[in-house]
């Protein structure tokens, strides 16, 4: 997992400094996705990456959007009620997501 998301961040590096929005959001949201796909008991990895690519100098906004879009349906269903869990672990982990998507949108979007 750690080797993917270097090469992705060295992907995601070109594609940002060189304007290229819609590699730049595809590249974000696969960065995403294989933290999700990698396992349940590793949303650390989730959320660190959700962190990392957001706070990026000169981040685009296009790419914090697809990265907003892409976590919310893994803590929030329509309209806009959380999604139901079955432990206080999961419950954490929900709302963990859920604060850091909020800092995230605060001012960027």
């Amino acid at each position: 997992l750690a080797e993917a998301l270097a090469l992705l961040a060295a992907m995601e590096k070109k594609c940002r400094l060189g304007n290229d929005n819609p590699s730049l959001v595809k590249v974000c949201e696969a960065s995403l996705k294989l933290c999700k796909d990698h396992g349940n008991d590793d949303y650390e990895s989730l959320i660190t990456t959700l962190q990392t690519l957001s706070t990026r100098r000169s981040q685009k906004t296009a790419a914090i959007r697809a990265l907003v879009q892409t976590a919310l349906p893994w803590c929030v269903q329509e309209p806009y009620t959380p999604l139901p869990v079955a432990n206080d672990t999961e419950k954490k982990i929900r709302d963990r997501l859920v604060t850091v998507l909020l800092e995230i949108t605060e001012g960027k979007i």
